[in-house]
């Protein structure tokens, strides 16, 4: 089943609430989305970004655990209620170094940060299964961004195949965009 914004938001105040220091968290995936007010998403997991993420990896398990929350499971099978923190690596997708973040929200001593939203859809198209495409659509009206941004976004990419995937399905976000778009 998964969560909703409100339920997410409470998952970083407890967070930020049992973390001793400043922690900062860059979430992927669908959490930015859900926390920016995406209707009708709900998903387990909270994708982090471990290389733009700065924690003590034994306090934020612990912060975890005490909210709840499975710490990064690997392997383990999980129940479909369970929700979890997922730490991403290069791989499926792979973001270029010191990208731009933007300031999700700030929850007593976490800091929660996420991708630059052009760079969110560049990801999501370099991966294209059919949520995302809808996913990219959403960020495209809800930030007004461009297919131009988009592309630029591609660009940055580090991995030539998925720039060359992303760039392939930029016409689908376009299409379903305007399939979408008011009359």
């Amino acid at each position: 089943m998964g969560f909703d914004r409100k339920r997410l938001m409470e998952i970083f105040e407890a967070l930020g609430g049992t973390l001793a220091k400043p922690t900062t968290i860059c979430v992927i995936g669908s959490s930015p989305g859900i926390a920016s007010g995406q209707p009708e998403r709900q998903t387990p997991d909270i994708d982090v970004w471990r290389q733009e993420s700065s924690y003590d990896e034994s306090a934020f398990r612990r912060a975890c655990e005490q909210a709840g929350v499975l710490f990064d499971p690997r392997g383990e099978h999980l129940d479909p209620e369970e929700i979890y923190v997922q730490v991403v690596r290069k791989g499926i997708v792979n973001l270029p170094p010191g990208f731009e973040v933007e300031l999700v929200g700030e929850f007593g001593n976490l800091r929660v940060v996420m991708p630059d939203p052009s760079l969110l859809v560049a990801a999501k198209l370099a991966r294209g299964t059919p949520r995302d495409v809808e996913d990219a659509a959403w960020w495209m009206r809800e930030r007004a961004l461009t297919a131009d941004d988009i592309r630029r976004a591609i660009g940055a990419l580090p991995d030539p195949i998925q720039r060359e995937t992303a760039s392939e399905n930029v016409v689908l976000v376009e299409l379903v965009g305007s399939e979408r778009s008011p009359k």
